[in-house]
């Protein structure tokens, strides 16, 4: 009996691994170096670990659109900083998010005019004069105009119509300074659908998407966090997204964050490692089919501040750097590797048999004196067996491990360049 149910997991594992194939697009991460938000020494080794993650990943640049009321209109220093930065010295790809509020708060006043809406016309020409000299200089490849706008459709709608209009309007002036430049905004998934009842959010506002002119959207960025609507991740039913799919037809989609918490502290739904691969294990099949671009986990490293308990530690790593269990997961949804290719064409891997009997051949074809070990792991995320590699080829002997699926993580020089499946027989 336990046999017949060991194959019954491993036929659901190698079916969501087969749905997994199916995800053309990139993985990423928020701005989350080690230490932050208040250390970031680290930034640049965190920026080469996203520019890495599946041959360029995304890095969301989530900020206001001013660094403050006197600074109206001139690029915020965040886009500024970073946006120069790829694809030299770093090849990641830039998500930018330039929000307007947070919610109930607005930040649509002018010095020389208090108005704080949409209605005023001064904050209307500085923001827009703002996204043409961001477009002009920088060309983004994602511009993000306002983050979880659904939320101020409930505060006035009224004025949402003026929000709309002005997003049109700047939406045809970022793609005549910037035709190459993916333009759209943000909702929050859970309380566009009213499927946030863990947090109160149990009235739908799909009409803050209905209402905008979708032609002018190049992409639709979500937040998703079902944690807000189901306690445990294998609640979330597979038609969880349809709401939205059904709504948006072909139009491209970035989920610019979600993610599981891995820390309980106290709310309603469970937070565990366990949740976190569950939840993965549950997104990806989800997204099957769809017309999804890219895909942010919240952070790749812990966030050390004392407030934010609902998101801080949804990361891939504990607040000593160690990995979440999660972690190999995530990267095995790389769209440009699979379990025979690396993701970096130049070190091009190969294993072979595969599923295993007792042992397996590991090929690195440009094997240029970096220091190799490949990692073995179940389906906990837990090191089974490490090994170090110093040729091209190597012979592996599987060490007393059982029948069944696991996944390989192979390391240069302490960065990951290939995660895939391993099944031993």
């Amino acid at each position: 009996m336990k046999k017949i149910l060991f194959n019954l997991a491993t036929l659901m594992f190698l079916t969501h691994y087969s749905n997994a194939q199916t995800f053309n697009g990139k993985l990423g991460y928020a701005i989350s170096p080690e230490g932050f938000p208040a250390i970031f020494d680290s930034l640049p080794t965190f920026l080469t670990e996203v520019s890495n993650t599946c041959n360029n990943g995304v890095l969301l640049i989530n900020g206001a659109w001013r660094d403050g009321l006197s600074t109206s209109g001139n690029i915020p220093t965040l886009q500024k900083t970073l946006l120069p930065l790829h694809p030299v010295p770093y090849n990641f790809v830039d998500l930018s998010v330039y929000g307007w509020a947070t919610y109930p708060t607005l930040y649509l006043d002018n010095p020389t005019n208090p108005t704080n809406n949409w209605a005023n016309p001064l904050t209307r020409d500085a923001f827009l004069q703002m996204l043409i000299r961001t477009a002009d200089s920088l060309s983004p490849t994602y511009m993000m105009i306002g983050n979880e706008v659904n939320f101020y459709w409930e505060q006035d709608s009224v004025d949402y119509s003026n929000w709309a209009s002005f997003y049109s309007m700047a939406y045809d002036s970022i793609k005549a300074h910037s035709p190459t430049t993916k333009v759209g905004t943000v909702y929050n998934y859970e309380h566009l659908s009213g499927q946030g009842v863990l947090n109160g959010w149990n009235t739908p506002y799909w009409s803050a998407l209905s209402s905008m002119d979708t032609s002018k959207m190049d992409v639709i960025s979500i937040t998703l966090y079902p944690y807000f609507n189901y306690t445990t991740a294998n609640a979330i039913p597979l038609t969880y997204l349809d709401g939205l799919f059904n709504r948006i037809g072909n139009i491209p989609v970035v989920f610019s964050e979600t993610g599981w918490p891995a820390d309980n502290f106290g709310f309603p739904w469970t937070s565990s490692t366990t949740q976190q691969v569950d939840y993965i294990n549950k997104l990806f099949p989800m997204l099957t089919g769809r017309n999804v671009e890219a895909v942010n986990w919240l952070f790749l490293n812990y966030y050390m501040a004392n407030n934010n308990f609902a998101f801080k530690s949804v990361s891939m790593r504990d607040s000593l750097g160690n990995d979440y269990p999660a972690l190999p997961f995530w990267l095995s949804h790389c769209s440009t590797t699979s379990v025979n290719e690396s993701i970096n064409e130049s070190e091009q891997v190969q294993i072979f048999p595969n599923p295993v009997v007792n042992k397996f051949t590991l090929q690195i074809k440009n094997l240029q004196g970096k220091h190799y070990s490949l990692e073995i792991l179940d389906l906990f995320g837990r090191e089974v067996q490490q090994i170090e590699i110093v040729s091209h080829t190597t012979e592996i002997t599987i060490k007393s491990l059982q029948s069944g699926v696991y996944l390989y993580r192979l390391k240069n020089d302490f960065q990951n360049i290939n995660t895939g499946k391993l099944i031993i027989q």
